[in-house]
């Protein structure tokens, strides 16, 4: 997922010279390409995901469209009073990208898992929150991220996610994707938990369940 992040990212910012990079320390390597062709646009501002907010607001502000980057729960719950006040408020089109949602950092402990953020981004307002479910939902997502012009947030998983779209779907934000259609029993999935949904539907069929995903 973070792979076509950074690859979709650079091939928007070619189309348009208002998006501008923030990150939170990480992804160095990552947006090489991105540095390498638009090193004005892309600024790391270190482990200060709070700052990073306030900047990415004050940019909105003058006409830019940023977007932050960095590990979930320190671009969400740990500046989540930034994100209200400065972002939410004034209904800014401001990115907030989270990587290594859910438990995708498992091994890293407490301070690195995400089973919250969903839901408190949810009682903000003007929030549009968007969990694509792989790499092809994500290059999708974000490009119609940008056209919403409201605070927007994107929950990635990791990498190495299996890429379930053969082909690109239709994307509209708020309406589900059908997968695979059935008749007797419907899962219902949200993000990068996508490929276990797929898995159990095919379990199910093999017990002659017909599932719906």
């Amino acid at each position: 997922m973070r792979n076509a992040f950074a690859s979709e990212i650079t091939t928007l910012a070619k189309e348009n010279h208002s998006i501008v990079l923030l990150s939170g320390d990480i992804g160095n390597r990552l947006f090489n390409e991105f540095k390498k062709k638009y090193p004005d646009r892309f600024f790391n501002c270190g482990v200060a995901e709070a700052n990073m907010t306030g900047m990415a607001a004050g940019m909105a502000m003058c006409g830019l469209l940023p977007l932050t980057y960095t590990i979930t729960p320190f671009n969400t719950t740990r500046c989540l009073e930034q994100i209200r006040v400065d972002v939410c408020y004034h209904n800014l089109p401001v990115i907030i990208v989270g990587v290594g949602a859910g438990l995708s950092y498992a091994g890293l402990g407490g301070t690195h898992h995400a089973c919250e953020d969903i839901a408190l981004l949810r009682a903000l307002p003007n929030m549009n929150i968007i969990c694509p479910g792989d790499a092809a939902e994500v290059r999708l997502a974000l490009r119609a991220a940008f056209k919403i012009k409201s605070p927007v947030y994107i929950r990635l998983g990791k990498k190495n996610e299996p890429v379930i779209h053969k082909k690109e779907p239709i994307f509209e934000i708020g309406k589900g994707i059908t997968i695979i259609k059935g008749k007797r029993v419907c899962i219902l999935s949200t993000g990068n938990i996508l490929p276990v949904a797929v898995d159990t539907a095919f379990l199910l069929e093999k017990q002659g369940v017909s599932t719906q995903v």
